[in-house]
Parts: structure tokens; C-alpha cells; sequence
């Protein structure tokens, strides 16, 4: 079982991966969630595309005192010291934080991620699609999709789900 790791979900304003206006954080210790944090983040560029705004719903106003990345990062640096990283459509989240580190000229050594969404196509057969929305519905989980903790908390909780499954030792045998 996966029983350490840090869930993140971002919302971005537009189509850069550096505009990211929320960010969602889920740790989970020995299998259990332990803390949460979320966070609105003035993005750059300070753009909002109205597709963006119509999908999570964070307005120019919303963001236009928050913190930027770079100013965010001293609270929130210490969650990537983990032993993995999940998200839901993890190359996304990834890179949207690669993208905020480069853009603010910060460094971290960012452990191994895991895509909930990719392991769950390989574990979890039958369904629809493996949207967030559908894999916390199968799984029993609340959801309000588009917010970034609620997103990142769905993430964690799909992770915990599929940790449990026997097929998950044959892939990752130091994970147990």
C-alpha cells in the first residue's frame, strides 16, 4: 500500500501552465488523511480565459490580492518533501507546478507521481471513463469537482482505494 504521499490539484486561469489561481494539498500518513491546505495564488500570466472562469468559478477579483507563487511557496514548500506526489491527470498538476517553480526561479527536488487516473484504467475495469468525477463516484467519494482541495482530496482517497487492491503489490512491491 502507497501509505505516504502528498495529493495536489491546480486550477490555472488559461491555457500557460504557470497561470495557476488554487491550489488543493491532501497529505496522507500511514494511509490516512492528516492535514489539508488550499490556497488561491495570483497567477501569471494575470489572465483569465471565461472557459476557466465558467469551470472552477475563481474570478480576477477573487485572486487579485492573494499571493503569488513564488510568495506561497515558503508556506507550502515543506508538502513536496514526501515520498510521492498524486494527482488526477497527474502530467497536468505536474507540470503546472514545474512551470510555477521555473516562473519564480525556485528549485525543489520533486519526489515520484502517480497518476490516479492512469492506475486506475489498468485496476479499476467497467467504467464509463476515468474522469475524477466518475472514479469518486465509484468509489464513494464527495466531490466538488473543479474546487482544488475537494479535487486533490478525491485523489488521495482514489489512491488509498487503489493502494488496497492486490494488483497494485504486483506493480509496485516497495510501495507495501
Amino acid at each position: 500500500m502507497l501509505k505516504n504521499f502528498t495529493a495536489i490539484d491546480f486550477e490555472t486561469t488559461n491555457r500557460y501552465p504557470t497561470s495557476a489561481c488554487s491550489i488543493g494539498i491532501v497529505v496522507v500518513q500511514d494511509g490516512e488523511i492528516t492535514e489539508e491546505f488550499s490556497h488561491l495564488i495570483k497567477p501569471e500570466p494575470y489572465y483569465f480565459n471565461k472557459k476557466f472562469i465558467e469551470i472552477h468559478g475563481i474570478t480576477p477579483a477573487m485572486v487579485e490580492d492573494a499571493p503569488s507563487f513564488y510568495d506561497l511557496w515558503s508556506v507550502i514548500g515543506h508538502y513536496f518533501n514526501t515520498e510521492a506526489l498524486v494527482a488526477h491527470n497527474a502530467g497536468f498538476d505536474i507540470s503546472v507546478l514545474k512551470a510555477c517553480l521555473e516562473r519564480a526561479d525556485l528549485y525543489a527536488r520533486l519526489p515520484e507521481s502517480f497518476c490516479t487516473c492512469r492506475l486506475s484504467r489498468k485496476w479499476v475495469k467497467g467504467l464509463p471513463n476515468y474522469k475524477l468525477n466518475t472514479l469518486c463516484d465509484h468509489f464513494g467519494i464527495a466531490l466538488n469537482h473543479h474546487e482544488a482541495l475537494s479535487d486533490a482530496r478525491g485523489a488521495a482517497k482514489i489512491m488509498i482505494e487503489l493502494s488496497k487492491l492486490s494488483l497494485f503489490h504486483d506493480f509496485f512491491p516497495h510501495c507495501q
